[in-house]
């Protein structure tokens, strides 16, 4: 008896990895950095990091949301 596997594979897009890099990596990076600089303290730089990380991704969908409402 000979077993049949299936071969799975997944294509990812250079440009999702280079998004992922410098969206999420560096991004978070710089808001981790500058709420250091400003006192901030590790819990409250880690917060401001995800924060601004999720409001860079999100905020020109509603953005567009917003300017398609007033029309």
């Amino acid at each position: 008896m000979s077993a049949k596997r299936d071969i799975v594979i997944v294509v990812v897009k250079a440009t999702a990895i280079y998004s992922f890099v410098m969206i999420d990596v560096a991004a978070a990076t710089g808001f981790y950095m500058a709420a250091k600089l400003f006192g901030a303290g590790v819990i409250i730089a880690s917060v401001c990091s995800m924060a601004g990380v999720e409001s860079l991704k999100r905020g020109p969908g509603l953005i567009r949301s917003l300017a398609s409402r007033e029309k």
